[in-house]
């Protein structure tokens, strides 16, 4: 009894230090964004009444850009570059962190109160998703010039 005691009190001491901090992107590993990316909004290691697991607030990529060439017309260009987003609540287990970092200002537009349960707004859901879609096309076409970031904006080939 005491040298289990005493293991927990030790294994409580040294915590793990915390990797999933908002900002961090991370891989989906279940459910129907399986495969995608998304970027860490805000996490909740310790859970909440309502969900007693450490889980995270995610944006990420339900559509990826498509392939852009410098020969194609600017028009066409645009249009491949659309990104689709998502915003969803995600159980830390569901996740694999990756040692990419996005820096995206997210935390204003992306709020639990959106996806919460049965209080969650339609709409104001909606135009938090554009507000991200837009963040994410600017990321993606600074991504373009720059070169920063452009692992974040391609489907995975698994």
């Amino acid at each position: 009894d005491h040298a289990v005691a005493a293991r927990v009190a030790m294994s409580e001491s040294k915590k793990a230090p915390k990797f999933l901090k908002a900002g961090k992107v991370v891989l989906l590993l279940q459910g129907r964004m399986a495969g995608k990316k998304a970027v860490i909004v805000k996490t909740f290691d310790d859970g909440t009444p309502d969900r007693g697991y450490g889980y995270c607030l995610v944006a990420g990529i339900q559509k990826y850009p498509l392939k852009i060439t410098k020969s194609m017309p600017e028009k066409k260009q645009l249009k491949r570059s659309k990104v689709k987003p998502f915003i969803k609540v995600v159980n830390y287990s569901h996740l694999m962190p990756t040692r990419y970092a996005l820096e995206v200002e997210l935390k204003s537009i992306v709020t639990t109160d959106l996806v919460s349960g049965s209080s969650a707004n339609p709409t104001a859901r909606q135009n938090a998703r554009k507000e991200v879609k837009k963040l994410f096309e600017d990321k993606y076409q600074s991504s373009l010039k720059t070169g920063k970031n452009k692992w974040f904006f391609q489907k995975l080939r698994f």
